[in-house]
């Protein structure tokens, strides 16, 4: 193959259009791209130090997916608490509203004579439910005790002794004279049944006395109400879960925050928990002190008094507990937030390294078609300068 000899200018000129070009080449392929580094060959460090930054986003992006499946769970939870919080307010009312009925007269024992100064001691023992038993004693002895009067008068002092006593008091139970004023009855309004003795173990009057009286009407439709509200209640609570998770029925969510393993990973856990940071459990009716009402509930003001404690606590346990998923998803929303700047941080460094700035690429592009054009000038003029030597030559 014959060699072909250019001349030194020639060489030269063709050499720096060549360079020209190649600049040109590269510059039109970053315009068309929008990168200045496409791969390994145009900056190593560049190209697989945006690899790392980009990868890193793709997996946070990822991770910002659960963030937000955690936070729906959370909100499900929360509006599951508001409903189930407003349901027991309203059967507050419903037990309130039962406190305003009269009701029946509470249950009586039988009418207790009561005894003359000459029959010695006089003691009223009384045992409401499983609780201990409560006494009084009105000393009987002549000339020196309480009871030294008529019968009238004896159960008079008697009557005053009773509704006197603390130990009674406490226990709902109080005396009352009977028609003929010579004996009295002890009034139940514990909501328990109550037993009477003498104090020498013998039955007192009636010996026992019924835990609560009759239910009215009234009461028991709204205890039939509070019924349905408790029932509406728990099916509240079964259905406020989301993607198969439900924080009310003793779930646990573990959010996850960053993308490592092991020991490196960071993630946040939420449940729903009791003050002193145990389990709440499942939110129930019965979980938050709304048990079924029934006729010895709804009869007795003392078991409707202690019914509505019950349901007050329940919903200061609810508030505390909404709290918490307020917290929790307070938590996850700012680790979100986080998340997608640290994103959006990477990805800003990747383009960085890797991105072509395009209104210096397309000056570039302007100026090296300029020079291009010059180039091919410069070579064409050698040429010619070459051709003349050939004139002379002929």
């Amino acid at each position: 193959m014959s060699q072909i000899n250019l001349s030194a200018g020639v060489r030269s000129n063709l050499l720096s259009l060549q360079g020209t070009a190649n600049m040109l080449e590269r510059t039109q392929n970053r315009l068309a791209t929008g990168q200045k580094v496409n791969g390994p060959l145009d900056d190593a460090a560049a190209f697989f130090t945006a690899q790392g930054l980009n990868g890193r986003a793709n997996d946070l992006s990822s991770i910002t997916q659960g963030m937000q499946n955690g936070m729906k769970t959370i909100e499900a939870a929360s509006k599951g608490i508001d409903s189930v919080t407003t349901t027991m307010e309203t059967m507050i009312g419903q037990v309130r509203q039962a406190l305003q009925d009269p009701g029946s007269e509470p249950p009586e024992s039988e009418n207790i004579g009561a005894p003359v100064d000459d029959s010695g001691d006089f003691t009223v023992e009384a045992t409401v439910g499983d609780d201990a038993p409560i006494s009084i004693t009105f000393e009987g002895s002549a000339g020196a005790g309480d009871l030294q009067g008529t019968p009238e008068e004896n159960a008079q002092i008697i009557v005053d002794g009773i509704n006197a006593s603390s130990d009674f008091q406490n226990a709902n139970l109080s005396a009352t004279l009977n028609d003929d004023g010579d004996g009295f009855t002890i009034v139940n309004e514990s909501g328990q049944e109550v037993t009477l003795e003498d104090g020498s173990g013998g039955a007192l009057g009636g010996g026992t006395i019924d835990a609560v009286g009759d239910l009215t009407d009234a009461r028991e439709a709204l205890m039939n109400s509070y019924n349905d509200l408790r029932t509406e209640l728990n099916a509240l609570a079964s259905d406020s879960g989301y993607n198969g998770n439900n924080l009310l029925m003793g779930d646990m969510l573990e959010v996850v925050f960053n993308e490592l393993t092991g020991d490196d990973r960071t993630s946040f856990e939420v449940s729903a928990k009791q003050a002193d940071g145990s389990a709440f459990g499942n939110v129930t009716a019965d979980r938050l002190g709304g048990a079924v009402g029934d006729a010895t509930t709804f009869a007795s003001n003392t078991n409707l008094e202690s019914r509505l404690e019950s349901l007050q606590e329940g919903v200061s346990e609810l508030r505390s507990l909404s709290s918490q998923l307020g917290t929790a998803q307070t938590i996850v929303e700012n680790r979100e937030n986080f998340t997608n700047e640290m994103v959006n941080t990477l990805q800003a460094g990747a383009d960085g390294l890797t991105l072509a700035d395009m209104d210096e690429e397309a000056a570039n592009n302007l100026a090296l078609q300029t020079k291009q054009q010059l180039g091919q000038s410069a070579l064409s003029l050698a040429i010619q300068n070459d051709q003349s030597v050939l004139q002379l030559l002929r």
